[in-house]
């Protein structure tokens, strides 16, 4: 059986096409779909970081000192994607680059976006929760506790931003809602 070289060499390049193509569709596919859960990410980490400020502001304003907290409930997916994701608390002053929410994917696939915290926590006496964890009982309203860290998986239950004024100094961070 003769096979002139011609037609072995226009199926070799065929279905290198056809591999080249199904490789390129899956390089760009994956990079549309990182860039649409950046957007999202970028998006959570800003209302998480705007929904901050505004518990902050209101606590500094209403020179209500007392160590219940006064606290918000994020509407928040679960998951992104079908993706788990996880929100923190990043203070880097000292580095130059202040405050900020940093939202990224729970999967360690490099996927994040920030957002700053426009508050100059120096000139106001705040206290940034961004590391260690804690837990701030909650006696009137629903009741329960609010467990706090710096790092938040989104999908754990009530994503909150709290804030609290204890003498002159004043403490925020987000957090967890546990319903008693």
């Amino acid at each position: 059986m003769d096979i002139p070289l011609k037609h072995l060499v226009g199926t070799i390049s065929l279905i290198g096409l056809i591999i080249a193509t199904g490789f390129s569709y899956n390089v760009i596919t994956s990079y549309i779909e990182a860039e649409v859960q950046r957007r999202q990410l970028h998006q959570v980490a800003e209302y998480v970081a705007l929904n901050l400020v505004e518990v902050v502001s209101l606590v500094n304003f209403s020179n209500y000192s007392s160590v219940e907290p006064v606290f918000k409930v994020l509407k928040l997916p679960r998951e992104l994607g079908e993706k788990p994701y996880l929100i923190e608390l990043l203070n880097e002053t000292i580095e130059g680059r202040g405050c900020y929410v940093r939202a990224r994917l729970a999967e360690g696939e490099g996927i994040a976006a920030t957002s700053p915290i426009p508050v100059n926590h120096l000139e106001a006496g705040l206290v940034l929760k961004t590391t260690g964890e804690g837990t701030i009982p909650i006696i009137g309203g629903s009741g329960g506790v609010i467990q706090w860290s710096g790092l938040v998986y989104a999908g754990a239950g009530d994503l909150v931003v709290w804030g609290l004024m204890d003498g002159s100094t004043q403490t925020a961070g987000i957090g967890i809602w546990r319903r008693g």
